[in-house]
């Protein structure tokens, strides 16, 4: 249950922190949602709540949202998700379907309606892009762990974001974005290069003693994603406030962006291009 009470507070913070044109009590849906190229869209439809005395909210019923009309259309066919438990996220409910994946270039409307509330956004699935390699050196701060680095095969004419999501083979059972995880190439160094480090999951059944080095033991299955700019800012403010929030000196007072019209969160779409980094293999 107090897991529940953490991630209640963190949701608020991450959608509703800052934002002052809310009215007190006034319940938003929060849409937390994404469309990969080559895989289904995922939605996760919750609302958010006032923290304004000091009850436990025991149940993560309370705020999930489980009898939304959900609709993914890509312009010429369109396709009501299905909810259903799964427990690799939390709340363990998540909006897809079978009927549908991404496809670069393509533009995806979501609409949500959720009693007489509709919202609606919509992302395209950039281009994909690869990258030049990933190599896989040991750390010089901690012995016996090592860190991956990747190496872009950035184009200097275009401007392009990117974003990194890990997954420890045997060990997690999805994707988590990589800390600190997502790329202006403005910012890249002149080597073009940034280390990939392992992604952060919090409150979930998965090993949450984090680290930021893999072990000689680990698989990391990477993805590397072309995404747009929304997305960019979404995901970096949500970086900015997962590193000041754990800082106690420093607070997190990030007004989060959205580009959910009616509502909170966001409809991202990323270009995935995939690898397999076998630490032993590596380090041979």
């Amino acid at each position: 249950m107090f897991k529940h009470v953490i991630y209640i507070v963190c949701l608020a913070l991450f959608f509703v922190a800052c934002q002052e044109d809310l009215h007190e009590g006034r319940e938003e849906i929060v849409i937390e949602g994404w469309i990969e190229s080559g895989s289904a869209p995922v939605v996760l439809l919750t609302k958010t709540f006032t923290v304004t005395t000091k009850e436990e909210v025991d149940e993560e019923e309370s705020i999930v949202l489980p009898w939304g009309k959900v609709t993914v259309s890509d312009g010429v066919q369109s396709v009501v998700l299905t909810g259903d438990y799964d427990d690799r996220y939390v709340p363990p409910y998540i909006y897809s379907t079978s009927k549908m994946s991404g496809v670069p270039g393509r533009t995806y409307y979501l609409t949500v309606e959720y009693g007489d509330r509709v919202v609606t956004s919509h992302t395209t699935i950039p281009m994909p892009d690869s990258l030049e390699a990933l190599i896989v050196t040991p750390c010089e701060e901690v012995d016996s762990m090592y860190q991956i680095t990747a190496y872009y095969d950035d184009d200097p004419e275009t401007k392009d974001y990117y974003m990194f999501l890990t997954r420890i083979f045997n060990r997690e059972t999805r994707y988590y974005p990589s800390f600190l995880s997502v790329v202006d190439d403005e910012c890249l160094t002149l080597h073009n290069q940034q280390v990939v480090q392992p992604g952060i999951h919090l409150m979930t059944g998965e090993d949450n003693k984090y680290r930021p080095y893999y072990r000689d033991t680990d698989s990391v299955q990477i993805k590397f994603a072309k995404i747009d700019e929304t997305a960019y800012w979404i995901h970096k403010a949500y970086n900015e406030m997962l590193a000041l929030s754990s800082n106690p000196i420093f607070s997190s007072d990030i007004s989060m962006p959205t580009n959910i019209e009616g509502g909170l969160g966001y409809w991202c779409g990323y270009a995935v291009t995939k690898y397999n980094v076998v630490i032993a293999d590596s380090i041979k």
